[in-house]
């Protein structure tokens, strides 16, 4: 696992930078409510795509539990940041209406806590945006993803009927793609 805290400085670059954070946080923008609303972005890092969701009317809050990722951030959606672990976020139960979590599922042994913890704070009718892995962006049937994305959708709908790819941090891999998906509480 890596050291977020000593990454933070160079994270951005080795990410994809600004294209990447510009193509996510414009497939985002899609799938979130429209006129006023709270937004929260769960594993915001430096705030790179967190920061562009911000709009009149929209309260945006991004968390992340690294206090090096967050002094990044902090620049870019200024009061707007908090530590905080994404398996206990520090929000009330049916507090935000969308929860978007990009680029962090694939990553975690068992990404269960994370989701609930975002169903927990989404309020009835809210969105829930999340990329899932490349390799389960069809929802194969032994993915831990999936299963876990079937699980939740019991009580949700599709928001979108179809997902939307974005990019990987390189673009030359056979597969540069990761699909975002929504799912309406």
């Amino acid at each position: 696992m890596l050291d977020y805290d000593e990454e933070a400085r160079d994270y951005d670059a080795s990410r994809g930078g600004e294209p990447r954070a510009r193509a996510a946080a414009d497939a985002v923008e899609r799938l979130l409510p429209q006129g006023p609303c709270t937004v929260l972005d769960i594993a915001c890092g430096t705030g790179i795509v967190t920061g562009r969701l911000l709009r009149p009317g929209r309260t945006v809050v991004g968390v992340d539990r690294s206090p090096g990722m967050l002094g990044l951030a902090g620049g870019r959606v200024p009061g707007g940041v908090v530590r905080g672990d994404a398996t206990r976020l520090p929000f009330a139960s049916d507090a935000v209406d969308a929860v978007v979590i990009v680029w962090l599922l694939h990553l975690l042994p068992r990404p269960e806590p994370v989701l609930a913890e975002a169903a927990r704070v989404l309020r009835p009718g809210g969105v829930l945006i999340t990329t899932v892995d490349k390799n389960d962006a069809y929802f194969a049937e032994d993915s831990d993803i999936a299963r876990v994305t079937a699980d939740l959708r019991r009580g949700y709908a599709p928001h979108v009927p179809d997902s939307t790819a974005l990019p990987d941090q390189d673009a030359a891999r056979p597969d540069p793609q990761y699909r975002l998906v929504a799912l309406k509480a």
